[in-house]
């Protein structure tokens, strides 16, 4: 890719944040400032029960002789369940954007200014999607971060109202450096991973008449229900490969934490989830993120994600203000 290609891309990509201010800046300051307020509520509130903090101080002072692998994983996940409500409205700010994208520049008929530009419909199809799996989840991180750093000074605070060292209780067992690239890659993945679903949402909102995220969720709807209907008509059985089933399984796996592994069993009647897999990502690892990429079913369907992009381009390529 060529620099100015790069310049090119960056751009448009800093369109959309100027475009959707709301989804991609206010919503994760707003998150931020709901949780930190939670949490000093629940402090407050508990101190209230607790008188001059003598059993909060105690607690802590226990937690400082716990072993050190214990200590980590008590961080570690208590930082991690920090972000889980910022990475699920992600997730739907991405899920309504994408189905919005290009139906809004149809829809007000600003897409006859951005085509007279000497940008190709492939550069902004991609961008779109770039700004989905890349800048989002990026901005989003990047308030997580200053979340964690919040939480943590919280703690330093309690650290030493109950005499014990906040480093060693609380920031050195976060490995924050550590911490934070796992959950970069994880993001990273995660997009890959949901890639497909994204690129469907595109899709839709490049050609949908009205209201892209209904028909985006309408098609593999009606597409599910005829499944059924044809296998209890047919075989008086569940259908084997169910597209309604594919698609509620993939945005709600993944490797993030908060996304639990379910599956059907083969005659359809019991939903089963997987702790084993639920338990790694809540401590999520370079290891277990990497494994992602091994899977099958990644390449499908960023192979999938890219037979729809290319629709999209060819839909965005023929579009008119009518």
């Amino acid at each position: 890719m060529s620099m100015r290609m790069t310049k090119t891309l960056w751009t448009l990509m800093r369109r959309e944040l100027w475009e959707s201010p709301g989804a991609f800046k206010w919503a994760p300051v707003t998150i931020l400032g709901l949780t930190l307020f939670f949490i000093v509520f629940g402090l407050i509130l508990g101190s209230r029960f607790d008188n001059e903090m003598a059993f909060t101080l105690d607690a802590i002072r226990q937690f400082a002789d716990v072993p050190a692998d214990q200590k980590r994983l008590f961080v570690t996940g208590a930082l991690f369940s920090v972000s889980t409500l910022f990475f699920q409205v992600l997730l739907l700010v991405l899920l309504f954007y994408l189905s919005s994208c290009l139906y809004d520049e149809r829809k007000d008929r600003s897409i006859l200014f951005w085509k007279s530009l000497p940008v190709s419909d492939t550069v902004t199809v991609a961008s779109k999607i770039l700004t989905a799996i890349l800048l989002a989840p990026a901005i989003y991180l990047a308030v997580v971060i200053v979340t964690q750093l919040i939480v943590l000074m919280i703690a330093t605070v309690y650290g030493w109202l109950g005499g014990i060292n906040p480093f060693t209780a609380f920031w050195l067992p976060a490995s924050l450096p550590h911490l934070w690239a796992v959950m970069a890659l994880g993001l990273l993945i995660q997009g890959l991973w949901l890639l497909p679903v994204y690129a469907w949402l595109v899709f839709c909102s490049s050609w949908a008449p009205r209201v892209p995220i209904l028909v985006a969720v309408a098609v593999p709807a009606v597409i599910s229900l005829v499944q059924h209907a044809w296998s209890l008509l047919s075989s008086f059985s569940m259908p084997q490969l169910n597209v309604g089933m594919i698609i509620l399984k993939r945005l709600g796996s993944g490797i993030l934490p908060s996304n639990v592994s379910w599956s059907v069993d083969s005659s359809g009647e019991e939903i089963t989830m997987s702790d084993v897999e639920f338990s790694e990502q809540l401590f999520m690892s370079f290891s277990n993120s990497l494994e992602y990429l091994l899977r099958p079913g990644m390449w499908i369907g960023i192979g999938i994600a890219l037979a729809l992009l290319a629709g999209s381009i060819w839909f965005r390529r023929r579009a008119t203000d009518n």
